[in-house]
């Protein structure tokens, strides 16, 4: 699917679609395909505009609290970014590590030095740490120089439900993370530190398939929106093959990176629970998350 990596892993019964590596999708949704037979088809989707462009993995939102110290990846070829809700009073790091740092307001912004060996560009791979004064609170940041593009840095207050999510998922690697709220969903043990909304909401996606977003769940500090829908087929007399990519749609989400379905096969009247991860754009004033466009 152009630039688009998609792998399936399942967990329990679970079959889980993982998009992190490139959550939006060059050559628009996968379409169902209608197999020959008499008794099981694929969905019919009802047209629509296709997702364009590509967001790569590592352009991941990395949301800091303070007195915590924090492991981030910065590029190591162009300046990135710091941001705070208030005023960046200062920021203390070793200038022997080849580092530069401009501090503008609410925002600093931190370069690392390229230098060049027998007419070869050599970029910085020393992780470097960062004290950065943001208000009244210090976060510590030890920066992983790597070869990926600009990154943004959010630096949220210490507010209790990102503490909460902190503990539980700030030390796993991101495709662990999505595969660890998923089943925080489907199992029901919804953790105190997720804000959960109740939508009950139709999605006009398919002609045989009723789509409804339930619910939907805010892992604040951590960039990710859950959402859980019910799926059930409308379509008479035939069963009906779901899978997880059929749902890869801007009316779903705009930047999934997981999809879960605990079943592939539907008869009239059964119902599916689908439940999608979407990574969320930014972090607002007092460090609430910001999603780009809940549908």
């Amino acid at each position: 699917m152009g630039g688009t990596e998609l792998r399936t892993i399942t967990l329990s019964t679970v079959s889980i679609l993982l998009t992190a590596t490139c959550p939006a999708f060059a050559d628009g949704p996968a379409k169902p395909v209608v197999k020959p037979s008499a008794t099981t088809s694929a969905p019919l989707r009802l047209p629509g505009n296709p997702v364009a462009g590509v967001f790569p993995a590592e352009l991941q939102q990395q949301n800091i609290i303070p007195e915590v110290s924090t492991q981030v990846s910065l590029s190591s070829s162009d300046a990135n970014r710091i941001v705070c809700t208030q005023e960046i009073k200062d920021v203390i790091f070793s200038a022997e590590k080849g580092v530069g740092v401009k501090v503008v307001e609410k925002n600093a912004f931190i370069k690392f030095r390229i230098t060049r060996k027998e007419d070869r560009e050599v970029y910085s791979t020393t992780p470097t740490e960062f004290f950065v004064v943001c208000g009244e609170s210090v976060y510590n940041l030890i920066a992983i120089p790597k070869r990926i593009p600009s990154q943004t840095i959010k630096l949220s207050p210490g507010t209790e439900k990102i503490r909460q999510n902190a503990a539980l998922y700030g030390s796993l690697p991101f495709e662990k993370k999505v595969m660890a709220v998923i089943k925080a969903v489907y199992t029901g043990e919804i953790p105190e530190g997720f804000s959960a909304r109740t939508v009950n909401r139709k999605l006009p996606l398919f002609k045989d398939l009723d789509l409804t977003l339930v619910r939907s769940f805010r892992v604040e500090g951590e960039g990710l929106v859950i959402k859980e829908f019910s799926v059930s087929s409308r379509k008479s007399g035939e069963e009906l093959k779901i899978r997880e990519k059929d749902f890869l749609s801007e009316k779903v989400a705009l930047r999934p990176v997981g999809i879960a379905l605990d079943r592939h096969t539907l008869k009239t009247g059964e119902t599916a629970r689908l439940i999608v991860v979407e990574q969320i754009q930014g972090v607002g004033e007092g460090g609430a998350d910001v999603a780009h466009g809940e549908n």
